[in-house]
């Protein structure tokens, strides 16, 4: 068996002596303030240090390649042989456009740079300190399977942040449980580590150690020949690796004793295992040694992750290859990448953006959630209807009904006034603080059918959230309690301040809505400025009935709320 860590090649033994040691604790670096030794890895430290002008606590990391430089007295860093400084040189360029690239990423599972600087015969960047214990330790600390859902959800915030990484043409090349951070305070997955500077070093200087994790490295990363080059499949094959040891508690098989004999043993051929056999498909895909055939990209990846049975979870994905909204068409645009938001990053998308309770794209409403359901990709089953699971309601909720007025919007009034007025939502809140409180409803309804949603922001943007693209049709059962968002779902509001309406219908048959002539929003139907501005409603926000042709049943039930956010 081999070890964690392969030598790929034979390195000199460095002297431990003093020159190796890590700056002291009160150091002044460009103002912040070493306070301890995080890490001291091959290629660098991490301190943890003092930002004393916004009075926060951040990880500060230094360049300094045990194998080619040592500290000198003063703090300085200095090369430990002239024959090494290209060497050196291009690992300290490799740190330095990580930093650059890492500064431009916007995902909440990347790490954040804050400033990155050369000084001191060195390089230096200053990042956020995250709170929490790796995927190895959070293996260790708990005996039992990680739970299917919980386990998704973490592999789907990855593949995202992967995903933006790779397209700029940067991969991360050392993903392992070690380098992923699962946060203290939201539970969410931080990726760590980046390995740009190690593969520089590598590439330049042959002699030099090249240090792979063999159960989680694919057999591209140990030679690169062209018929095995590296790509989004090179971390494809990683993660999947962790996830293939958190499913098992067990790493793979090296990659390159499989070549020689694969005594890799399917998922799918293991039926002890707690997972679904769509969950095992997808890891045994992306864990295939030969690259081409292996899983591709992230967006397959994730693609691939998603489970047959579509549940209220489908809701809440923000990433969508979505293009135009349509009501008897869905395109796709491949290379649309929109973002996805997290409670730990509030971000508007334009004017008054407003709370997006039922979303499958990019965040359009004044609030911003935890999405763990992939994007339907091209050839994708558009047909599916989504059942909500029923919950119990909460004793501890405000009863909104559909009589409460103040100031309606006169287009959805015009649907109350039709309506069954006997559709009940319940709020724990209807007040909430910007970047503190969550969003919290419940809906049930007197009929079985099927929910609509609309919102009205306070730019007086309107938007059909529900039905869209991505789900044609969302049923619920009469009588039978709804929760939005599910528990593992936060919705925190984001700003700005103000009030936001939202409908609720719910009818017997679906309805038609191509007549209020939706423009794509995200994959959402924005539904063009006009007669609202005027004060004149807009026309049947419920729907066109399809028993307006035909003899059928199609009863009609609505409510409205309101939320107001405040800073």
């Amino acid at each position: 068996m081999m070890n964690e860590n392969t030598v790929i090649q034979a390195a000199p033994v460095i002297p431990n002596d003093s020159a190796q040691q890590p700056l002291p604790v009160g150091t002044r670096i460009e103002g912040f303030e070493i306070q301890d030794v995080i890490g001291v890895g091959g290629f660098g430290i991490v301190y943890k240090a003092l930002d004393p002008m916004l009075e926060r606590q951040v990880a500060l990391k230094e360049y300094l390649p045990a194998l080619l430089a040592q500290r000198i007295p003063g703090g300085a860093v200095k090369v430990r042989e002239a024959r090494h400084k290209s060497t050196f040189d291009a690992g300290m360029r490799s740190f330095i456009n990580e930093a650059r690239l890492l500064a431009q990423f916007d995902h909440a599972a990347l790490v954040k740079v804050y400033r990155f600087w050369e000084m001191a015969g060195t390089a230096y960047m200053v990042m956020p300190l995250y709170q929490g214990m790796n995927l190895k330790q959070y293996a260790e600390n708990h005996a039992a399977p990680l739970a299917q859902e919980q386990l998704v959800n973490w592999l789907l915030v990855l593949t995202e942040a992967l995903e933006v990484m790779h397209s700029q043409q940067c991969y991360h090349r050392d993903i392992s449980p070690e380098n992923i951070i699962i946060q203290d305070n939201n539970d969410l997955p931080i990726l760590l580590d980046f390995g740009a500077a190690r593969r520089a070093i590598g590439s330049v200087s042959q002699p030099f150690t090249v240090i792979l994790k063999a159960s989680y490295a694919p057999i591209e990363q140990y030679a690169e020949v062209p018929s095995m080059t590296q790509g989004a499949w090179t971390d494809v094959y990683a993660l999947a690796a962790v996830a293939h040891f958190l499913m098992t508690g067990k790493t793979p098989p090296s990659s390159v004793g499989r070549l020689v004999n694969d005594s890799y043993l399917p998922l799918h051929e293991r039926p002890e295992l707690p997972y679904s056999p769509h969950l095992k498909w997808a890891i045994d895909r992306a864990l295939a040694v030969q690259p081409q055939d292996r899983t591709a990209s992230m967006s397959l990846f994730r693609q691939n992750l998603q489970t047959e049975t579509q549940d209220i979870l489908s809701l809440f994905d923000s990433a969508t290859h979505t293009e135009a909204v349509d009501t008897n068409t869905t395109r796709t645009q491949a290379e649309a990448r929109p973002k996805r938001f997290y409670p730990t990053k509030p971000m508007n998308l334009w004017g008054s953006v407003i709370a997006s309770v039922i979303a499958v794209t990019a965040v359009v409403m004044a609030f911003i959630f935890v999405s763990n359901v992939p994007p339907m990709e091209e050839n994708a089953d558009t047909t599916k209807t989504v059942v909500v699971q029923a919950t119990v309601p909460s004793s501890n909720t405000i009863q909104i009904g559909p009589a409460l007025t103040n100031n309606l919007d006169p287009s959805f009034q015009a649907v109350i006034d039709k309506a069954d007025t006997s559709l009940t939502i319940q709020m724990e809140q209807t007040t909430l603080k910007i970047g503190q409180d969550l969003l919290r409803f419940q809906l049930e309804s007197p009929v079985s059918g099927f929910v609509a949603v609309y919102v009205r922001a306070s730019d007086n943007s309107l938007i059909q959230l529900l039905p869209n693209v991505r789900v044609p049709a969302l049923a619920i059962e009469a009588n039978k309690p709804m929760r939005l968002p599910p528990a593992n779902e936060p919705i925190q509001a984001a700003g700005p301040a103000g009030e936001n309406q939202f409908l609720v219908v719910v009818t017997e048959q679906p309805r038609n809505y191509g007549h209020l002539n939706f423009q794509d929003h995200y994959g959402f139907g924005l539904i063009p400025a006009g007669p609202a501005h005027s004060g004149a409603p807009i026309q049947a926000l419920e729907g066109i009935s399809p028993c307006a042709n035909t003899s059928c049943n199609d009863r009609l039930a609505a409510a409205w709320f309101s939320v107001d956010e405040v800073d």
